[in-house]
């Protein structure tokens, strides 16, 4: 027997945890280094911005649309074997991708690379979800999403400066060493206990997809990705476009959302013992509204800056709830639902970044931050009585 199939224990030791949370930071940092680099990238590769944000469209799309596809793979292999497949994977496209001659080659890789850090993050989350007991679940879930939060910081902050000060492809060599690393080091951790393997997986997510609690999960985090990571896209951009302010200092601003979800990370963990989810969703809620409110109004440095604080509370409090509601509402298809909630929250950004490009495009910043204010009332209103509803039927908090 390898050291890959046998059981763990009930709950993560702090190094294995800590491994994963590096996954979610490494996966983030390279998913979001490409749009403070575009410029600079254009330049160096005699392109346009419009070609180059090409190959960054390609990633998100693989990123989104293959992380289901991940799920089934899990089902057949198992999930840290799955894990390591997609960072030595990542670490290929990744190394290639800094050698790119050309926009065409490097779209071409970069849409790998998106796919296969696709299986990573909701790896992290089915591992998570196997090896913790739903009553204690969310607590490591906030410490995956804290490694989210600092890849999405240093990228912001580190890209730019990269790119001008050396080479964009710094960051995409960077990015590639580190995760050959961690599929590596994961040798280290044992394959969860789990079901037999799954002969027909696409069917087990048919018939998870059948349940109407898991359609409205997915259906809350497709609406959650376009109300707060799409319209995120927008925030440097409104800095900029307000206070005449170069990219680097709105990305700067920016950077404070990266900084606020791993304080607030910390709060949610205490918390998460004490208040019932559908507590911890309104909270978040009330937060992102309160962040685009001010958004709305006024986008100068220090509205920037509050703002980037209750949006990181927003993500701290309601997304790391919907993430643990994913990891439990179908255990027996979990490899599948995950990866698919995952999907749904990126697609969900995706679509809000594509439709709130209409406002930006014509500098309508304030209409845009109020859509995504009002937005957040019914997700918060239907997302904490449909959790309190399920809980009459189910175990949890």
């Amino acid at each position: 027997m390898t050291g890959t199939e046998t059981a763990v224990p009930t709950d993560l030791p702090r190094g294995h945890l800590r491994a994963l949370q590096a996954v979610n930071t490494v996966s983030m940092l390279d998913r979001s280094a490409v749009a403070p680099m575009l410029l600079v990238m254009a330049a160096d590769l005699h392109r346009s911005v419009a070609a180059v944000t090409v190959a960054a469209s390609l990633y998100y799309l693989s990123y989104g649309l293959l992380q289901p596809v991940w799920g089934i793979v899990s089902a057949r292999l198992g999930t840290i074997r799955t894990l390591r497949v997609s960072l030595f994977g990542a670490a290929a496209a990744g190394a290639l991708s800094a050698l790119s001659p050309g926009v065409g080659v490097l779209a071409v890789l970069r849409c790998f690379a998106g796919g296969f850090f696709g299986g990573a993050v909701p790896a992290t989350l089915v591992y998570v979800g196997a090896t913790v007991p739903v009553e204690r679940r969310q607590q490591p879930l906030t410490d995956l999403m804290a490694g989210v939060a600092v890849g999405m910081a240093v990228a912001t902050v580190a890209a730019g400066w990269v790119a001008e000060l050396a080479t964009w492809r710094v960051m995409f060599a960077a990015t590639a060493l580190a995760s050959a690393g961690l599929a590596l080091y994961l040798r280290r951790l044992p394959e969860p206990a789990r079901e037999p393997v799954q002969r027909r997986p696409v069917r087990a997510l048919a018939k998870a997809a059948a349940n109407r609690w898991v359609l409205l999960v997915l259906l809350l985090a497709f609406v959650e990705g376009a109300a707060l990571t799409g319209s995120f896209t927008f925030v440097a951009p409104g800095v900029q476009h307000a206070t005449g302010a170069g990219a680097g200092l709105a990305g700067t601003v920016v950077a404070v959302y990266g900084i606020a979800v791993l304080g607030f990370s910390r709060v949610v963990r205490p918390l998460s013992a004490r208040l019932t989810t559908p507590t911890l969703l309104v909270i978040g809620g009330v937060c992102g509204v309160l962040g685009f409110g001010v958004l709305a109004v006024q986008r100068g440095f220090v509205a920037g800056v509050a703002a980037c604080v209750l949006l990181g509370a927003a993500w701290a409090f309601m997304h790391s709830t919907l993430q643990t509601w994913a990891t439990s509402v179908a255990p027996q298809a979990r490899a599948q639902v995950v990866p698919l909630f995952s999907a749904c929250l990126f697609l969900g950004g995706s679509t809000g970044a594509a439709l709130g490009g209409l406002f930006a495009g014509a500098g309508h910043y304030g209409p845009l931050f109020a859509l995504s204010a009002v937005l957040f009332v019914p997700l918060t209103a239907v997302s904490a009585v449909t959790r309190r509803t399920y809980l009459t039927t189910r175990r949890g908090r």
